[in-house]
């Protein structure tokens, strides 16, 4: 599975219009980058299909309508010797089975923190790490970074926040000589960046860092805090 495969995929489906080829794209691309040349198996399907449930249930079904088009097309084709399938996700399918319990799952993030070498893999940092969104990290400048007091300061809506740099995050992030070039970037080059980096979105990415700060027991107006909430009220699913 290549890129080169994607496109013949693409062409089959002329009838598309360009916005949802383009979206059939980069779906598919995260979906080989995940797979990253190892042979296909419903284990990896699996393990892809867990990813996605951070996701919002329409995303979810596009991605898995998507993948499982490309994976008939594949074996139509010969490609790929066994046909394989994702499990089937309807759009109206509920994230909370109640008002008393929420089920945001925890993922296994370790993956993300590698050298950065591209402008997505330092955005999707930023988000695990600090929980910022896009638009408030195109409000950055590097010198926001105290690497010596190990602070971020981030400013906005009227209010300053100061956040703890972990070791990690300085590990990776510190060496970088042109952040100040991410954050002058439009969102639509930042989205773009996140996309060929992750199948998460940046809010799915921004949950985990919530779920994060939750098992580690912060509080909730500490967490609101961090966050740049005005009230507790969209961080209470996640204490029930």
């Amino acid at each position: 599975m290549n890129e080169k495969k994607i496109k013949a995929f693409i062409n089959t489906r002329q009838q598309l219009s360009e916005n949802t080829k383009l979206a059939y794209f980069y779906d598919l691309r995260a979906f080989i980058k995940f797979v990253d040349g190892k042979p296909l198996t419903q284990t990896i399907l699996n393990l892809f299909q867990l990813e996605l449930r951070t996701l919002a249930p329409a995303s979810q079904h596009r991605k898995v309508s998507t993948i499982n088009l490309f994976l008939k097309y594949l074996y139509q084709s010969g490609d790929i010797t066994q046909y394989y399938e994702l499990e089937s996700i309807s759009p109206l399918a509920h994230r909370q089975t109640s008002h008393t319990e929420y089920r945001g799952r925890l993922i296994d993030i370790t993956p993300y923190y590698h050298q950065v070498q591209k402008p997505g893999d330092l955005l999707v940092l930023l988000i695990l790490e600090f929980g910022l969104k896009p638009s408030e990290i195109q409000t950055l400048k590097w010198a926001d970074f105290n690497w010596d007091f190990k602070i971020l300061t981030v400013a906005g809506n009227g209010i300053k926040r100061i956040l703890p740099i972990r070791e990690r995050f300085s590990r990776l992030a510190r060496p970088i000589k042109n952040g100040d070039e991410l954050f002058t970037k439009s969102r639509q080059f930042l989205h773009y960046e996140l996309k060929k980096t992750t199948s998460l979105s940046s809010a799915s990415l921004r949950e985990q860092y919530i779920l994060q700060r939750v098992a580690e027991k912060m509080s909730i107006y500490k967490l609101a805090e961090s966050l740049g909430l005005k009230s507790i009220q969209t961080l209470d699913k996640y204490y029930r």
